[in-house]
């Protein structure tokens, strides 16, 4: 759901809420079902159908579920030297604005495609394309399911090695992408670089998701306004309006990880998994790792402590903090550019170091 229609979805409930209040709950369920349904088309106008070449589409079965990881896979055009895997990490998902990575997949191809590598991206479980199985989506969706499931993928191609394939990945996130490939470059030792968009940050998740509320609030005037409805009333937040009431509510979501219950449009058992994280061991950053962040985005303190924490413990860290972009890389196909630029450097210093070998 864009944010807009989020907007416009608040602001319904807030004008129809004094009426709700003099007719009673009877017409509650109606007129929420009929908001939701005017927002699920909409989200449906916006939404797009992917035109998925079936030779790069691959599947892998997934030990825990019925649901097969699903993976699109593409060689470089008439690559005519061995060629690294860059492997795009998408951002999280929300509920009603659940899609596809063939998105960002698509929106990165061009830029992939100019540095003769190989194109790998792995959907989240219960996605696969234009089908979307939302129970199942939401009964497996985690930060840690999606590393074990990309690291299975990983394991797969390293047995199976793709022809032309030099053994060696590029990881590129976006904002949750972000942890994830922070952790996928510890993990593999055989990775030419990493590009880390509005998703490095030193502090917890409770930490920046609180800070994400408070800055979200300060820059809607319909949020700062839906939040200051009693949380006893129908249609108030789920989200608390002080910070000791949330860090209560981070140890009873904590204690109680269900898929079925909701707190910020995500489940308890994603907030779960994701506050429970331990912190990152900057010292095993031993590949070139490029941080973008933006100077308005929400985050961006907890970004400046990865960057200095990661230099601190001799990391090879470039960071791009760009001054007015907010969390949003896709605003700024400049930066974008620069980021790809930074990273054709190291991939000819790569093939340099080991053309002399």
């Amino acid at each position: 759901m864009s944010s807009f229609l989020l907007s416009c979805y608040l602001a319904t409930r807030l004008l129809i809420q004094p009426y709700l209040s003099i007719t009673g709950n009877v017409f509650m369920k109606p007129l929420s079902a009929l908001l939701l349904f005017i927002i699920a088309v909409f989200s449906q106008i916006e939404a797009t159908e992917y035109d998925i070449t079936p030779s790069i589409r691959f599947t892998l079965e997934r030990e825990e579920s019925s649901s097969p990881i699903i993976y699109y896979f593409s060689t470089p055009d008439g690559a005519s030297k061995a060629y690294p895997i860059f492997i795009i990490c998408d951002g999280s998902e929300s509920k009603g604005s659940e899609r596809s990575i063939f998105f960002v997949r698509d929106f990165f191809e061009e830029r992939v495609r100019s540095l003769g590598a190989g194109y790998l991206a792995i959907e989240k479980c219960g996605i696969d394309g234009n089908e979307i199985d939302k129970p199942e989506f939401w009964k497996r969706y985690t930060r840690s399911q999606r590393l074990k499931d990309h690291m299975q993928v990983i394991r797969h191609l390293e047995e199976n090695p793709p022809a032309g394939w030099n053994g060696q990945f590029i990881f590129a996130g976006v904002s949750e992408g972000g942890p994830l490939v922070t952790d996928l470059s510890i993990i593999c030792p055989n990775t030419i670089a990493t590009i880390n968009w509005s998703g490095a940050g030193d502090w917890s998740w409770a930490d920046e998701l609180w800070q994400f509320f408070e800055h979200w609030k300060k820059n809607s005037f319909w949020i700062r306004l839906y939040d200051s409805i009693p949380r006893w009333m129908p249609f108030s937040p789920d989200i608390p309006s002080t910070r000791p009431e949330f860090d209560a509510l981070v140890q009873e979501i904590i204690a109680n990880p269900s898929p079925d219950l909701w707190m910020g449009r995500m489940t308890y058992l994603y907030h779960a998994d994701a506050f429970q994280k331990p912190p990152v061991d900057y010292s095993m950053i031993r590949i070139p790792f490029l941080v973008v962040a933006g100077a308005e985005d929400s985050i961006i303190e907890s970004c400046d402590q990865f960057v200095q924490k990661s230099l601190d413990a001799g990391a090879p860290i470039t960071y791009f903090r760009v001054d007015g972009m907010d969390h949003y890389i896709r605003k700024r196909p400049d930066i974008i550019d620069q980021s790809f630029d930074w990273l054709q450097q190291r991939i000819t210093e790569w093939e340099r170091k080991h053309d002399s070998e």
